[in-house]
C-alpha cells in the first residue's frame, strides 16, 4: 500500500460559490444550502495512473458548532488536471461533475478537523482517466443539498488548518518483473 497525502498550497486553490459569485480570498468556505459550492484543488499530486484507490478521505477544519451539520454532496472535477479556481461567474459550478459522488450527511460532528466519509470512488474515477498522469492536479467540490445544511471549513487563507487529502492505494503493474514460467529458471550445477 502507498499513500499521498496533501493540504492545499495556495490562496486560489480553494474556493467557495453562492448563486454564481466565486470567492477564492475568504477565510472561510461554505456549503449551507443547494447554491452554495465548495471547490477543493489539489496539486503535483502523485498517485500513478493505473493506480487503485482503496480508501480516501479530505480533512476538513470545521469553522464552529454552529456549522457543523454537512448535508452535502462530493464529487470530483472530472478532468485530466483541473485548473485553479477564479472568481468568474459559476467557476465551480460549471465544472463537469464525476459520475462517482458521496453524500455526507451528519449532525452535531463538532469544531476542529473532521475527515470526510471514503471517497475513494471519485479519486479513481479521475485516476482512470486516459490523460491522467503522477503529478497532475485534482479538484474536489463539496455541494449543498439543502437549506438543512450548515457546514462552513476554514480556507487556506483563514486561521487554522486548509483542508487536507489522504489516499491509500496500491499501484498497478506490481513488481516490474515479469512473472517466471518454470522453463524460464536456471538450474544450478556445482
Amino acid at each position: 500500500m502507498a499513500t499521498y497525502s496533501a493540504s492545499i498550497a495556495a490562496s486560489t486553490d480553494d474556493a467557495d460559490q453562492g448563486g454564481s459569485t466565486v470567492d477564492t480570498t475568504g477565510t472561510t468556505l461554505n456549503a449551507n444550502n443547494s447554491n452554495q459550492y465548495i471547490g477543493l484543488r489539489f496539486t503535483s499530486v502523485t498517485i500513478p495512473s493505473g493506480s487503485t484507490i482503496t480508501a480516501a478521505t479530505i480533512d476538513l477544519d470545521i469553522h464552529s458548532t454552529s456549522y457543523d451539520d454537512p448535508d452535502v454532496t462530493i464529487y470530483g472535477d472530472d478532468t485530466d488536471s483541473a485548473s485553479t479556481f477564479t472568481t468568474a461567474s459559476n467557476n465551480i459550478s460549471s465544472r463537469t461533475a464525476t459520475t462517482a459522488s458521496v453524500t455526507w450527511t451528519a449532525s452535531n460532528i463538532g469544531a476542529g478537523v473532521k475527515p470526510t466519509p471514503d471517497i475513494a470512488t471519485v479519486i479513481q474515477e479521475i485516476i482512470d482517466r486516459a490523460g491522467w498522469s503522477s503529478g497532475n492536479a485534482l479538484a474536489l467540490i463539496i455541494k449543498g443539498n439543502g437549506t438543512s445544511s450548515f457546514l462552513r471549513i476554514r480556507a487556506y487563507d483563514g486561521t487554522g488548518s486548509p483542508a487536507k487529502l489522504n489516499v491509500t492505494y496500491t499501484t498497478g503493474g506490481g513488481s516490474g518483473q515479469p512473472t517466471r514460467t518454470l522453463h524460464q529458471f536456471r538450474q544450478r550445477t556445482s
